[in-house]
């Protein structure tokens, strides 16, 4: 038995491209899965604006001084901004998708009936 042979038998192709954006297409999203795209795209914008309107200090007058004499963009509010608007819109596009499972079984058990 040749181990090669085996992997040549199991082995399947790559979906092609076109048959990836039909079943892409075809997929309904819900209100919850609307609602996170929502929430990615605020949380983007949001994340840029809050770290231009709330900028860093780029250096002080004296090493202990308190007065900033240079301000920068703030990255690490917007990260932040970013990272936790891309947390609650995976958690309510998995909420999303858990209900659109459960309708689909919803809908077979009812044809059964």
């Amino acid at each position: 038995m040749n181990m090669f042979e085996e992997i040549h038998k199991t082995k399947k192709d790559l979906p092609k491209v076109s048959n990836i954006t039909k079943q892409v297409s075809s997929y309904k999203y819900n209100m919850y899965q609307i609602l996170a795209f929502v929430i990615f795209f605020i949380s983007f914008i949001s994340g840029i604006i809050f770290g231009n309107l709330f900028p860093a200090c780029g250096s002080t007058s004296s090493f202990y001084g308190d007065v900033c004499m240079t301000t920068e963009f703030n990255v690490f509010l917007m990260l932040m901004i970013w990272m936790f608007g891309f947390l609650i819109g995976v958690i309510f596009f998995a909420v999303g998708h858990v209900v659109a499972l459960l309708t689909q079984i919803s809908s077979k058990l009812e044809k059964k009936i």
